[in-house]
């Protein structure tokens, strides 16, 4: 700040004071006083619009005790105004200070005491200090270097003819824990999630390791889709959107119905068209799901419904018998129709992605565990096991697969 200087107030018998002058014009700010004991306090101020104010909001007033020398950190300079340092993040991490004490208006840099909060004063041993400044000079640098690393990285990606990859420095152990426990509900981009895979697979770590990882991942999403599975059960109202529901739950989540299969099955699409036209043309006749053999290519048909849709009458038969319901029946034919209709157009739809060999029907649908009266469950299965061309899971025993596959996932952790 140009025109500034301290002219000394008075000199009293413990003490001389030293206000600011500012353009040749004496001020009331105090800026310094020096103690006969070899303490001196000093004022940190700024210039605005012609006055003299205090720099910072909270602390007033840094006191450096007899013996003390500090050759960073804190600026003594009358025309900079006194106070804290830039270089160093000394500035920078007194402001976070003052927003966690903001009723702490004095630091004292002391060559003997322990560093405390005492009252309305930080304070601070000179070898605190020093090691503070330290790791904030650390902080400060990496931080440098990691933003010119990063712009390096950029540009190279955009043009990579004129700009060299940057030199990857050493990872140090611990610094991606701290990294995550920094953020709450981390959720990675699919290129990090990638980058990270390729970066445990390439790490080094021993193949036991790694296996005891992927199994502790598959753990927790399995163990999310069982919750995510429950919440869907757990809807009273049997609607259209309801079904959407469970379809985009299993679209995303399409190796699902490879546990039903005796076979190992692969996902070939959703919401297909076997009306004639090709997969992703106009819809007439839908199927939910195709799936295929992946040794065979054998196609699979799988159409859902709801774990609300009835699949037995409440309305008794004769003898603790009861019909299957009409919603059921609809369900087996309308697979069943499916399955023609693809028979018919087959290599207008499928092309060489898969073979019709007899293929294998499925209906997802209803819910046993909600069975009231006996003689449904025995019903049920006598209808379903007597049925050759379609396969009935309902919504229950297909959780119970999924639960059964997270057990086996733990057995293999113990």
């Amino acid at each position: 700040m140009k025109g500034i200087k301290l002219i000394q107030e008075k000199k009293l018998a413990t003490k001389t004071t030293f206000v600011v002058e500012f353009e040749r014009t004496k001020t009331n700010f105090i800026g310094k006083e020096v103690f006969n004991n070899g303490t001196t306090k000093y004022y940190p101020f700024y210039e605005k619009d012609g006055k003299i104010e205090k720099k910072y909001k909270s602390i007033h007033c840094i006191t450096i005790d007899k013996g003390v020398l500090l050759k960073s950190g804190v600026s003594f300079t009358e025309s900079k105004g006194f106070g804290f340092t830039n270089p160093k993040g000394v500035s920078n991490l007194f402001y976070y200070f003052q927003d966690k004490f903001p009723n702490v208006n004095e630091l004292v840099i002391s060559k003997t005491a322990t560093s405390k909060i005492d009252g309305n004063k930080f304070i601070l041993n000179f070898d605190d200090f020093v090691r503070l400044e330290e790791q904030t000079g650390n902080f400060v640098e990496n931080k440098k270097n990691e933003s010119q690393n990063l712009y390096q990285l950029i540009l190279h990606k955009v043009i990579p003819s004129e700009i060299d990859p940057p030199n990857k420095p050493e990872y140090v152990k611990g610094s991606l824990k701290l990294f995550i426990e920094q953020y709450n509900n981390v959720n990675f981009s699919d290129e990090e999630t990638k980058d990270l895979t390729n970066l445990l697979i390439n790490s080094g770590l021993p193949q036991e390791t790694l296996i005891s990882a992927k199994t502790d991942i598959d753990i927790i999403y399995i163990e999310d889709i069982i919750e995510e599975y429950k919440g869907i059960l757990k809807q009273t109202t049997d609607t259209s959107s309801l079904e959407e529901r469970w379809h985009q739950f299993f679209k995303k989540h399409t190796w699902i119905f490879s546990q039903i299969f005796s076979f190992p099955a692969v996902f070939l699409d959703d919401k297909v068209n076997v009306g004639g036209h090709n997969i992703g043309g106009s819809k007439d006749k839908i199927v939910d799901f195709l799936y295929r053999n992946k040794i065979n290519k054998n196609i699979a048909f799988i159409e859902i419904k709801t774990h609300l849709t009835p699949i037995v009458s409440n309305s008794e038969y004769r003898n603790d018998l009861y019909p299957i319901s009409n919603q059921l029946t609809g369900a087996i034919v309308q697979v069943l129709d499916q399955k023609n209709n693809l028979l018919k157009n087959y290599h207008s739809i499928v092309g060489t992605e898969a073979e019709s060999l007899n293929s294998v029907c499925v209906v997802v649908a209803g819910d046993t565990s909600k069975f009231g009266k006996k003689g449904q469950d025995a019903s049920f299965e006598l209808f379903r096991w007597s049925n050759k061309d379609v396969l009935i899971i309902p919504f229950n025993e297909l959780l119970d697969k999924i639960v059964n596959l997270l057990d086996l996932f733990k057995k293999k952790t113990v």
